[in-house]
């Protein structure tokens, strides 16, 4: 199979790179209900896995990475840890496919011509880049994150792309996702590229993107997808996870760094509960694709039109 074989076969569950069309009010649920069943399901998610909850290789991690009250900043440690070889293990263990996603959720979070964009959780970049050339020269973006090393790399890889590119300036900053440092309604469009999962306090970040977004902006949140214990894209995420990421960044001298993938993993809410926390948040609609079969998933949620 070639890469641009491989790309459509993983690419197929998207339907293409089509904006989706998010209902006019978002899901049936009643805001009670949303709030209800949204905090149950991710307190039960909590008490499932409490510090100690062992990942593929019998530990869950870094230490404190679960731990409340030590979870930020074991998180911010573990990043800035794997800064140097996050780009080429990406590269590596997803058969370059993450751009493929990547362009996706760029697409969905409607980024267009002249306008500003947000990543946030930028890592490395990458998100943020593609945000760049679809804003053009005429707009501006801000990656945003909470690790400094991450941060810096971004900022090395923008300064030495070629200077002709049709992009949009990046401002880089180092920021917490649950306390954006932005005036309300400042972004026509935003994204967060496998970092939602990571952050501490889940409905908080959905709030401040909420806050920080203009009305009828979207954010578009790419990361793996809980499909559910037992389901066939758990089992074979699980498969693919202790067989072949932990093992790769073994190599790298990554192993427990990589190990934590599983577990936060399991801890992350499922697509129908991302849905229920982007509406307590505030956004007028949501949804939850999954990619990949399964094994990636992309909420895509609009804010009130006024």
């Amino acid at each position: 199979m070639n890469g641009v074989d491989a790309e459509r076969f993983l690419m197929h569950s998207t339907a293409g790179c089509s904006v989706p069309q998010l209902p006019r009010h978002g899901p049936r649920v009643s805001q009670h209900s949303a709030a209800t069943m949204g905090r149950q399901q991710i307190r039960r998610g909590r008490h499932a896995s409490q510090p100690g909850a062992v990942g593929p290789s019998g530990q869950a991690g870094p230490p404190g990475a679960f731990e409340t009250g030590r979870e930020a900043a074991a998180r911010e440690l573990l990043f800035n840890r794997i800064a140097p070889v996050y780009d080429q293990l990406n590269d590596v263990l997803s058969l370059g496919l993450h751009r493929v996603w990547k362009r996706a959720a760029v697409k969905w979070s409607g980024a267009s011509r002249g306008g500003t964009a947000l990543d946030v959780c930028c890592g490395s970049g990458d998100l943020a880049l593609r945000l760049a050339q679809a804003v053009g020269i005429d707009g501006s973006v801000t990656g945003l994150d909470f690790a400094q090393e991450m941060l810096d790399d971004a900022a090395a890889r923008d300064r030495d792309l070629p200077a002709y590119w049709d992009r949009a300036p990046i401002t880089w900053v180092r920021g917490d996702a649950r306390d954006l440092p932005f005036e309300d309604a400042s972004f026509d469009a935003a994204t967060v590229g496998y970092g939602l999962r990571n952050v501490a306090d889940i409905p908080a970040a959905l709030s401040e993107l909420r806050r920080v977004l203009r009305p009828g902006a979207s954010v578009a949140v790419l990361d793996f997808n809980n499909s559910g214990v037992g389901t066939p894209s758990d089992d074979f995420q699980g498969w693919a996870l202790h067989n072949v990421v932990v093992p790769a960044a073994r190599l790298y001298g990554m192993q427990a760094e990589y190990e934590y993938l599983r577990p936060s993993i399991q801890r992350f809410p499922t697509g129908r509960q991302q849905e229920r926390l982007a509406l307590e948040a505030g956004f007028e609609a949501a949804v939850h694709y999954e990619l990949a079969f399964g094994i990636m998933g992309c909420l895509v949620a609009r804010t009130p039109q006024r």
